[in-house]
């Protein structure tokens, strides 16, 4: 599958992908994890959205190249707004959104929940803000069903694999998105360093573990190396001291596991 081009974080995602139907690639860049999935079997058709006329242009360039017309189809649109109100012919089964921030991630989700809530499964690979992701997935009545993560030129990115549990503690889907993130970033800040350890740092059977381990190790010294620069006096010692304390309870956690 690799043949396509496709960086170590997308390929991940393409391993974890179940086969299906109808996939809509939300953010889809050059095309090449749509192209991949078709080519391979994986899935039947695909649909590619980007928000930017330049990386959709180079998407329909290679689906081109590949003889793919007839199964891939793009759309330029932020999310999936421009079809946001043609359910019924895009019957989207599952989808991916990767390469953007947490909350923008969370954007997409929250503006057209309407598909997400009708398919199997779906997929977020997002570069930011994980957190505030899992508290958003979890009040609205998502499972996180896996994650795995990979090293790819010196940065860590997380793969979460979610489907619709039907059941919210607190739903916000009816709230207007421009009141969510303050919504959540409050829920995080009022979380124990217990609640916050899943919050940051989920461990799943079948996770990459060296990979999990080393990110872990790799926050902890960061987190240690400022901490070391601050005075003691420093305002900021709070925050980072509640980060280690739940950087090391993951850490303990895993080697419990390992």
């Amino acid at each position: 599958m690799n043949r396509y081009n496709l960086s170590k974080r997308l390929l991940k995602v393409a391993n974890l992908v179940e086969p299906a139907a109808f996939l809509a690639d939300i953010g889809c860049d050059h095309g090449f994890l749509a192209i991949a999935l078709v080519k391979s079997g994986k899935i039947k058709k695909a649909f590619c959205s980007d928000i930017n006329e330049g990386p959709l242009k180079r998407a329909g360039e290679h689906i081109k190249e590949y003889c793919l017309e007839d199964k891939i189809s793009t759309c330029l649109s932020d999310g999936l707004l421009t079809i946001k109100d043609k359910y019924d012919e895009y019957p989207f089964d599952t989808a991916v959104i990767c390469g953007m921030g947490g909350l923008m991630g969370v954007k997409i989700i929250h503006e057209a929940d309407e598909f997400f809530r009708r398919m199997n499964v779906f997929y977020i690979q997002l570069q930011s803000d994980l957190e505030l992701v899992r508290i958003y997935l979890k009040k609205c009545g998502y499972d996180i069903l896996f994650e795995d993560m990979v090293l790819e030129d010196g940065k860590y990115y997380t793969v979460l694999k979610v489907k619709n549990s039907f059941m919210s503690e607190e739903s916000l889907s009816f709230m207007s998105f421009d009141d969510v993130p303050a919504v959540l970033k409050e829920i995080y800040e009022k979380a124990t360093t217990e609640e916050c350890l899943d919050l940051k740092y989920p461990y799943y059977d079948g996770m990459d573990k060296k990979t999990y381990e080393s990110f872990l190790l790799f926050l902890i010294n960061k987190y240690e190396t400022i901490k070391s620069y601050l005075p003691d006096d420093s305002d900021r010692l709070p925050v980072i001291n509640k980060e280690l304390q739940i950087m090391n309870d993951a850490y303990d956690r895993f080697k419990e596991l390992k």
